[in-house]
C-alpha cells in the first residue's frame, strides 16, 4: 500500500490556530504539503496563512467548528473544490478537561466528547469517501499519551483519547487493502497553552517530571511518522517510559501517579455541579 507523498499532498489540519495543530500545519507546509487550515479562530488562521505564504507555501483557510456537521462537510467540500482531493487528514482539534470523576459536570463532559471524539468521527466520515474513491490517503489522529494510560483528575479527557484510539483500530481494519492508512500519534507533555484553554483548567504544576516538548518538535515528528506510515507513534521518551511501566507494573504506576497528584485533587468533594 503506497503512502501519499508529503510533497504536494493536500493536507487538512484541524485545530490549526494554536498549539500542536499550528506547529503541524507549519511543518507539513515546510515539507512541501499544501495545507488546509481549519479551526474556529479565523484571525489566527489568517495570520498563519500569511506567514506560510511569505515562505512560498500554499495554504487555504477554512474556518471550521468540528462540532458542527455542516461546517465539517463544508471544509471537505472547500478542499475538494480548491485542490480536487484530500491526501492527508490530521484530526487534531481538541479541548481539555480537569475534574475528579465524582465532580465532572455532565455538560462539560459532553462538550469534551463533542470536540475530541465526535469531532474526529465527523472529519473522518466526511473525508473518507473521497480517499476510498482514489484508493489513497492517510488519516492521522492526534491523541495523547494519557489516551494509553489514564491519569487522575483527567478521566473525562482521557476517556475521549482512549475512544479515538479504539475508533482508529476499527477503522484501520475496515479500510485495509483499500489504499487508506490510519495512524494515531500520542504526544506527551507539550509546551502549549492547552491547559489554560481547557473547559475546566487543571492546577498549575509545581514541577514537571520531564521537560515539556516543544510543539514544533511534535510537528516535525508527525511529519516523519506520516512519511514512514507507522501504525502508531508515541511522541516522547517520557510517554514511552510511562506506557512501558504500565505494561510491566500498572500497580506501580498507580502508586506513582497517586503520589504525584497528592493534594491536587479533592477527595471529599460534594455533588457534581449542574
Amino acid at each position: 500500500m503506497s503512502l501519499p507523498r508529503i510533497e504536494g499532498a493536500v493536507t487538512i489540519v484541524t485545530g490549526a490556530s494554536s498549539g500542536i495543530g499550528h506547529a503541524a500545519a507549519r511543518e507539513f507546509a515546510r515539507a512541501g504539503a499544501r495545507v488546509v487550515l481549519a479551526s474556529r479562530n479565523e484571525p489566527k488562521l489568517r495570520e498563519l496563512e500569511r506567514s506560510l505564504e511569505r515562505e512560498g507555501r500554499e495554504a487555504l483557510v477554512v474556518p471550521t467548528d468540528v462540532t458542527r456537521d455542516d461546517q465539517v462537510r463544508a471544509m471537505i467540500a472547500a478542499t475538494l473544490a480548491r485542490f480536487g482531493r484530500v491526501d492527508i487528514l490530521i484530526c487534531n482539534a481538541g479541548v481539555g478537561l480537569f475534574s475528579p470523576v465524582r465532580e465532572i459536570p455532565q455538560a462539560a463532559l459532553r462538550r469534551v466528547f463533542e470536540v475530541n471524539f465526535f469531532g474526529v468521527v465527523r472529519c473522518v466520515q466526511a473525508a473518507l469517501p473521497s480517499m476510498l474513491a482514489r484508493e489513497s490517503g492517510l488519516i492521522q489522529i492526534v491523541s495523547s499519551v494519557i489516551g494509553l494510560r489514564a491519569v487522575p483528575g483527567y478521566a473525562g479527557y482521557c476517556a475521549t483519547k482512549f475512544a479515538v484510539g479504539a475508533l482508529a483500530e476499527s477503522l484501520r481494519v475496515e479500510v485495509a487493502g483499500r489504499g487508506v492508512r490510519v495512524q494515531v500519534v500520542y504526544p506527551g507533555l507539550t509546551a502549549t497553552a492547552f491547559p489554560q484553554n481547557s473547559i475546566l483548567p487543571g492546577p498549575e504544576p509545581r514541577s514537571y517530571p520531564v521537560p515539556p516538548m516543544s510543539a514544533d518538535r511534535v510537528g516535525r515528528i508527525m511529519v516523519r511518522a506520516a512519511r514512514r506510515g507507522s501504525r502508531d507513534q508515541v511522541i516522547s521518551a517520557g510517554g514511552r517510559l510511562l506506557t512501558l511501566l504500565d505494561r510491566l507494573s500498572p500497580a506501580l504506576v498507580d502508586y506513582i501517579l497517586a503520589r504525584s497528584m497528592a493534594g491536587r485533587i479533592p477527595v471529599d468533594a460534594g455533588a457534581p455541579p449542574d
